[in-house]
């Protein structure tokens, strides 16, 4: 504001400073923001912030998925390489379901004589002999 002068009387009158000339300023002059219209550009920009970051964690979470699952497999790759697992086909399956009807005989004799368990004995030793020549072998 500049100063105003004040005139001695009220001759010199065009001395006198007039403070109804001001212009009013409108709120939308001074740059006025509705305080709802910050919140909402505040939480816009946390949305956007929120969602970046979530997909940057699920962009980390599939890099570091993608690795442990390529690591997994050069294990499993290293350890075959080391021990060899036995090959079981359908005929050393084959060749050992002859013995299961041992068993069942074996079960059979056990019952039938159940107070003289040396009655059996020459069916485990057949049993013993099945399982003997039924043996995988790599």
């Amino acid at each position: 504001m500049t100063p105003a002068l004040i005139p001695k009387s009220f001759e010199d009158a065009e001395d006198i400073l007039v403070i109804d000339d001001f212009e009013k300023n409108s709120p939308s002059d001074l740059n006025y923001k509705d305080p709802s219209s910050r919140l909402i550009d505040l939480r816009d920009e946390d949305f956007d912030y929120w969602t970046q970051r979530i997909e940057s964690l699920k962009n980390d979470h599939q890099e570091i998925s993608h690795i442990i699952e390529e690591e997994y497999q050069k294990t499993i790759d290293n350890t075959y390489k080391l021990i060899h697992p036995p090959k079981i086909t359908q005929e050393k399956i084959q060749k050992i379901k002859p013995c299961f009807d041992w068993q069942a005989k074996i079960l059979q004799c056990y019952e039938d004589n159940p107070r003289q368990p040396l009655m059996c004995s020459a069916v485990v030793q057949a049993f013993t002999k099945c399982v003997s020549s039924c043996q995988l072998e790599d």
